[in-house]
């Protein structure tokens, strides 16, 4: 749903956007971290999310964001209710989605599972907003602004630089706006060996405290954190255990 600025997140392997089809326009140079990210996921892209290992992450994922609706602290919107509540990504009781990532093959995905809901008002776009540069003309209007909730679903790991992540999509909220994360609590430096997918991951999880910070340093408060519980990754290399976290916090 995702994963490299998988912005459009790993909660995104389950889940759901239709094509903005918009002209193109040239991006920021990527440095050669994300540039990694980016061909690791788009030769993962059509086999990301069929594994049952996969699946259950995303089951996983989908149900610890539904059990925490009000824990997110989002007003949502109701059958009975004209107000549009945006989202960053996926989650229910909304009316507009827009995923962002920079695997052009993963948006692909993305897409071809939002074919199955033509009545969900979802876009996906390929865009880096945590690039070094400014982000590119394509992300400026208004259609990328002014979000209720964006959501990064375990991708923060894949992340160069979080604390950059957390200021441009802090940026990307409408005030008092809600920016949800769900990665790995630590898991250590010596299990990051994660086979063809090691050299995409740049961090060993996230404590409490560290989330606390990045959050501050983007100028979000009102930080929440909880652990979800256990997931098992079936790789080439074998089972790799992880615990995972969902995390978040308001934009002033």
């Amino acid at each position: 749903m995702p994963k490299a600025h998988h912005i459009f997140l790993a909660v995104a392997v389950a889940l759901l956007a239709l094509y903005l089809n918009l002209p193109f326009q040239s991006q920021p140079k990527m440095s050669a971290f994300s540039e990694a990210n980016r061909k690791a996921f788009n030769d993962l892209s059509s086999t990301y999310s069929r594994a049952p290992w996969q699946q259950k992450i995303s089951q996983t994922v989908a149900n610890a964001l539904q059990e925490r609706k009000d824990w997110i602290g989002v007003t949502w919107a109701s059958p009975n209710d004209d107000r549009e509540v945006k989202l960053l990504d996926y989650a229910p009781f909304v009316t507009t989605i827009v995923g962002i990532d920079l695997s052009e093959k993963m948006v692909d995905e993305y897409n071809k599972a939002a074919s199955s809901s033509p009545d969900l008002h979802a876009t996906a776009i390929v865009g880096d907003l945590c690039a070094a540069s400014p982000p590119p003309q394509n992300l400026q209007g208004p259609e990328y602004h002014d979000f209720d909730l964006a959501v990064i679903g375990l991708g923060f790991h894949h992340f160069e630089d979080p604390a950059l992540a957390v200021q441009r999509l802090g940026e990307r909220l409408k005030p008092g706006g809600v920016l949800v994360i769900i990665d790995f609590v630590p898991f250590g430096h010596e299990q990051r060996d994660m086979g063809e997918m090691a050299h995409t991951i740049k961090h060993d999880g996230f404590t409490q405290e560290d989330m606390e910070r990045l959050y501050g340093e983007g100028g979000m408060g009102e930080v929440k954190y909880d652990v979800v519980g256990d997931v098992r990754m079936e790789l080439k290399k074998g089972s790799v255990d992880r615990t995972m976290f969902i995390a978040r916090a308001r934009r002033a």
